[in-house]
């Protein structure tokens, strides 16, 4: 077992093979990670290190093999399952589990920060590979117990605390919940106000425009991915959310209002289908002028259409064009057969999409006219064409 250095970020490996344990530490240097590898031997090796890289907060990512003993081999129970689970659990770090018996480990699958790397000559390479990358653009240091952004946070909310309250709010707010609710909701509901008010302000201070020295605008520059998100919330559906047919590759995304599913109003759900974007206008997109026509079509320039919204590509969803001439409704039971959730639109996509959908809907128009009679009386306007 190694040590390292206080604060240093460490790495915790959990291998019992000398052969592959000598080989990570190798590559690790080739790679010139800058984080330290904590190598263990046995369960109790591992327990004492994960305890002192919780003491001192530096804990960075693991990799585990399951099976670290003869009789785990044969029993195909492993302790290592319960490591995994209780960091994943717990904990916001990369988990690799490097092993040959991942057929007989079925938990946490679709988890994206638990990757299954099966033994192989390459399998190190790959895990290091990846280390490398997240450690190398900072990701590692984001997420962890006391990382960057819980002190972003922290300093948000006190921020929030400090600046978002005046003369004798506090006490007026309470106010308000202890004469709405009965007593022993007070202080639940007290919790969940102010918790929401402290989270809502540093939400929005993190998407906001700030001001700089010379007195310009920075805009805040997200990612296209930020305009998706996976909810965890308790409702089957939810405006905004893209679902996926169970066969086939057809999506939806919903458009009933949020107030109607809260409140179960409705007999059937309104949806539109989103098409794939076509290769055409993929060619469209990568082309020389691809980046300006892309921020045109994200921003909902008139280039779309008002037919369409353009959803953007990300590595979490293929995009595609929501289609409001293709609006169906479809009842609870049926969807709930044919379709599976895959991902939500943000709140402020969502908005955008079901504007413009209703927009397309209220369109209007007038008799068709004779342009060359029109075209007529506007010549007409013109000082030398009245003479």
């Amino acid at each position: 077992m190694t040590t390292s250095k206080k604060n240093q970020g460490v790495i915790i490996l959990l291998e019992n093979e000398k052969a592959i344990r000598d080989a990570f530490a190798i590559a690790f240097e080739d790679h010139e990670i800058d984080l330290h590898l904590v190598q263990c031997e046995t369960p109790n090796e591992y327990e004492v290190s994960l305890k002192k890289a919780k003491e001192e907060n530096n804990l960075r990512g693991l990799i585990i093999d399951l099976s670290n003993t003869s009789i785990e081999e044969d029993s195909r129970v492993y302790r290592a399952s319960e490591y995994i689970q209780a960091e994943f659990d717990h904990n916001r770090i990369p988990i690799f589990i490097h092993s040959g018996n991942l057929e007989h480990y079925n938990d946490l699958k679709d988890k994206g920060t638990v990757f299954r790397t099966p033994k192989s000559a390459k399998s190190i390479e790959g895990i290091l590979t990846s280390l490398k990358k997240m450690q190398d653009s900072g990701f590692l240091n984001i997420f962890c117990l006391g990382g960057e952004l819980e002190s972003r946070i922290m300093k948000e909310i006190h921020s929030a605390f400090v600046s978002q309250f005046k003369d004798k709010e506090i006490e007026g707010i309470i106010d308000s919940i202890e004469r709405s609710c009965e007593p022993e909701n007070l202080i639940g509901r007290t919790h969940e106000v102010f918790e929401r008010i402290a989270l809502r302000t540093v939400f929005e201070n993190l998407v906001s425009a700030s001001k700089l020295e010379d007195g310009n605008i920075k805009e805040v520059q997200l990612n296209s991915i930020e305009h998706y998100y996976r909810r965890t919330s308790d409702f089957d559906f939810w405006t905004g959310d893209i679902f996926k047919a169970k066969e086939g590759n057809n999506r939806c995304v919903i458009l009933t209002p949020r107030c109607n599913i809260g409140h179960k109003n409705y007999d059937e759900l309104l949806l539109c289908k989103v098409q794939d974007i076509s290769e055409q206008n993929l060619k469209d997109l990568t082309g020389r002028k691809g980046e300006e026509k892309l921020r045109k079509n994200i921003t909902d320039h008139q280039i779309v259409g008002e037919r369409y919204r353009f959803l953007p590509p990300t590595p979490q969803f293929s995009g595609g064009l929501v289609d409001f001439k293709t609006n169906f409704t479809m009842s609870e039971d049926s969807f709930k057969e044919l379709y599976e959730l895959e991902l939500t639109l943000s709140d402020e996509l969502t908005n955008d999409v079901v504007r413009k959908y209703a927009s397309y809907v209220l369109r209007g128009g007038i008799s068709e006219t004779e342009f060359r009679e029109a075209h007529h009386y506007v010549k007409m306007l013109l000082p030398e064409e009245k003479d």
